[in-house]
């Protein structure tokens, strides 16, 4: 029973206060690239990102109240004060209840933010140009996470959230004729899902863990899926200790059902499945390490959405069949 109070200030000076440019081009009053001939310093007349120096305050508290023998609540608030935005305030609780030996429930909410980057802000490119006026990116989470030890070899944990997200930072067209686009803050996203994740000790020497996730979001601007995420997403490992010192763990990943983002008309992207696979030595008292792992053992064609409109009209390849060897030694 009681409180556990804590409390915090700090600062951050971020200085990026050496930057250069070489380009063989200048951007004229209308936004438009003008060719310059061979590529030369441009730091001075146009840099792509002048230096540039952010300072950074904040405080925060935090009480623990345990208010009854299987209760606590845990409450803190948190104030960022950025001198090139402004300041944000994001609050955080807890709700923790051990409701039996073998289980705990948790209740949570939390708010947080993303600051622009540097670039995002002060980026001077034909393509996607800086905002100075940019606000941060912020999101709101509730989740309830449960733990529960089914058996002496099998624990359990379960994981339900929804969310929403605001401000997010994307590239807008200039309005015509204006070329190019500008980083702003538009429209947001919204979700919900869950995660679940199971390990059991099958023997003394086996292990099988494993994990699902699946998450639903919408975008409010186009009240669309908003894409590239998988809605379901499978993991299972296995770690088996064969023989003294060796341990072989094999491991497969199911990625499937990603949609494309709205305005993108190519066909959805195929699901896949990757087998990996690692044997692992430690000899006895020995301080080296040694490994060999094959990557997608099965050589999968596995595919990693690119941005629509697709400029990439094939997507990102994932890796073929790969091998690799590791030898670590240890002083």
């Amino acid at each position: 029973m009681g409180h556990n109070l804590r409390f915090g200030v700090g600062h951050d000076d971020l200085n990026m206060y050496e930057t250069e440019t070489h380009k063989n081009y200048l951007l004229n009053a209308a936004g438009i690239p003008v060719p310059t001939g061979p590529v030369i310093d441009y730091s001075i007349i146009q840099p792509h990102l002048p230096p540039v120096r952010r300072k950074i305050s904040y405080l925060y508290a935090q009480d623990e109240w345990r208010f009854a023998p299987d209760w606590a609540l845990t409450a803190g608030i948190r104030h960022d004060l950025y001198s090139d935005f402004g300041g944000t305030t994001n609050p955080r609780v807890a709700l923790v209840w051990d409701a039996s030996l073998d289980l705990t429930a948790k209740l949570l909410y939390g708010q947080a933010f993303r600051a622009p980057s540097f670039n995002e802000q002060y980026g001077t490119n034909p393509a996607s140009a800086g905002n100075p006026n940019l606000l941060p990116e912020t999101i709101r989470t509730l989740e309830a996470a449960f733990t529960w030890r089914a058996r002496p070899d099998t624990e359990v944990n379960l994981n339900i959230f929804h969310y929403d997200a605001e401000d997010f930072i994307r590239s807008v067209p200039n309005a015509a004729p204006a070329p190019g686009a500008t980083a702003a803050n538009t429209g947001g996203q919204s979700g919900k899902g869950l995660e679940l994740d199971v390990v059991w000790d099958a023997r003394r020497d086996l292990r099988i863990s494993g994990n699902y996730a699946y998450q639903s979001s919408i975008d409010e601007a186009t009240h669309k899926d908003p894409g590239y995420a998988p809605h379901n997403h499978v993991y299972a490992r296995g770690d088996w200790h064969f023989a003294s010192h060796w341990l072989l763990s094999p491991q497969v990943n199911r990625v499937a059902d990603r949609r494309r983002a709205a305005g993108d008309n190519r066909p959805q992207i195929p699901d896949y499945t990757t087998l990996d696979l690692t044997l692992h030595s430690k000899p006895a008292k020995d301080q080296w390490d040694f490994a060999f792992s094959i990557r997608n053992l099965l050589n999968a064609d596995a595919r990693e959405p690119s941005l629509a409109p697709g400029a990439i009209p094939n997507d990102l390849p994932v890796a073929p069949r790969t091998f690799y060897i590791q030898a670590t030694y240890k002083m």
